[in-house]
């Protein structure tokens, strides 16, 4: 399948049956573009994955393993958005007619969980795990979200009119640790160079977490993340950690 992402076309392919679900169903927020002829691809074949972005190509010389899938396409998504106002973020984002807030935390620390929560209070989600956002007059927007999520162990998608919102971020706020019923802190965290690094690791997450599947490096998706964090510096973020439902009632 071809799929516009920006201004690039991408092939994506896969021989690995097992896999397809996975594989397509991550590109699922993209317009396919069918017909149409491209250099750039990422090939998932039975004994290797071959990557080629603008003339740069990748090899992993390897049969793929289904954890490292994630992060493969992931660092080939944000290098062809990443900018000086464009990223790709691991986060969830959750909108009503007033705001947008996103999400951000590290795996498995409850950014779905802390979405669902705010569906109680008239809000939707916008966005699964990844999003691609936006800067425009130092202001930050959700461009597109993420569909592709698991829910007990099931493929589910988000709603495609959702994720195509363009949406104003009002805040964002960091996930600590959640825990029921637990002593809640909320934070606001007004130090300029402490903002910009605590959010950073959800830009490069691709190029820090390690890849079983062949000892290769993927594409460098950071040279824009400090270029582009400094110009949301005005977006409130929070760092919370406690019960859930305390978090969201106040942070609303």
């Amino acid at each position: 399948m071809i799929y516009k992402i920006k201004d690039l076309l991408l092939l994506v392919e896969n021989q690995i049956i097992e896999f397809n679900d996975i594989i397509y169903g991550r590109f699922s927020q993209f317009e396919q573009k069918e017909g149409q002829e491209t250099d750039n691809y990422l090939k998932f074949n039975i004994n290797d994955v071959q990557i080629k972005i603008n003339g740069k190509e990748r090899r992993l010389k390897a049969k793929v393993i289904k954890t490292d899938i994630y992060a493969i396409i992931n660092n080939v998504i944000a290098y062809i958005i990443n900018d000086e106002k464009n990223i790709y973020m691991h986060s969830v984002v959750v909108s009503n007619s007033e705001q947008g807030i996103l999400i951000v935390g590290n795996f498995g620390q409850g950014k779905t969980t802390l979405a669902n929560e705010f569906l109680k209070y008239g809000y939707k989600i916008n966005s699964s795990d990844q999003t691609w956002l936006g800067i425009k007059n130092s202001e930050l927007y959700q461009i597109l979200g993420s569909r592709f999520y698991f829910e007990n162990d099931k493929i589910k998608f988000l709603n495609k009119e959702n994720i195509k919102q363009k949406i104003k971020i009002n805040k964002i706020i960091r996930i600590v640790g959640l825990c029921d019923n637990g002593i809640t802190s909320i934070n606001e965290q007004d130090n300029f160079y402490y903002k910009t690094k605590q959010i950073s690791d959800y830009c490069n997450w691709t190029n820090i977490v390690p890849l079983f599947t062949d000892d290769v490096c993927l594409y460098n998706i950071q040279k824009f993340t400090k270029k582009f964090l400094v110009k949301i510096s005005n977006t409130k973020l929070y760092n919370v950690r406690g019960d859930k439902e305390e978090i969201t009632r106040k942070l609303k």
